[in-house]
């Protein structure tokens, strides 16, 4: 049971946007989207916007790398589909005592980089939310990691050194990748 609760807890921790706080310091070569790249991280960040507007919360898990699960999986002896669905629920309920009252990912001060192997592109996007709970506003800035795998578009949070270790194990190429923290400030 604990290992299945702390394993729900990172992929909880590493949702879009769900977990405040990290930033990337970038050390890497800066790189250009191609249209076709911007096109597409365009489309997946309104589909994130959607669901925050509509309080899908749970829906976006989806965002997660798949082969961050996989190995979020793999180290709690769970299937994928396990951790996607109790992360849901855990999603869900964490987010039924938080208003989001603000949501915006900066595309215009986005931020292209390579990999220090040279072999993926990613970028960085910050992402301000300010929300509410328990009558406490809070602000968080969090730069997110966004990339592509299989041609789709996936967004995270990388919180700490421990899931920039997961980030690293399930994507070697990030190894090298400094990773810093965020802000999150309470608003009075």
């Amino acid at each position: 049971m604990f290992t299945r609760l702390a394993m729900f807890a990172m992929v909880l921790a590493l949702g879009s946007g769900l977990a405040a706080a990290p930033a990337l310091a970038q050390e890497a070569p800066k790189a250009t989207l191609s249209a076709a790249d911007r096109a597409g991280l365009d489309a997946r960040i309104d589909q994130l916007n959607g669901m925050v507007e509509a309080g899908q919360f749970s829906a976006m898990i989806e965002f997660l790398p798949p082969k961050v699960l996989q190995t979020i999986a793999d180290t709690y002896g769970a299937t994928v589909e396990e951790a996607q669905n109790a992360s849901r629920e855990m999603v869900d309920e964490l987010m039924s005592q938080v208003a989001i009252l603000a949501f915006d990912i900066d595309r215009a001060g986005a931020q292209t980089f390579v990999t220090p192997d040279g072999s993926r592109q990613y970028v960085v996007l910050d992402l301000t939310m300010l929300m509410e709970t328990q009558g406490i506003q809070i602000k968080a800035v969090s730069p997110n990691l966004a990339f592509k795998d299989d041609g789709v578009w996936y967004l995270m949070d990388v919180n700490d050194p421990a899931q920039a270790n997961i980030l690293r194990e399930a994507y070697p190429e990030f190894e090298g990748v400094t990773f810093e923290p965020g802000t999150m400030d309470m608003i009075e």
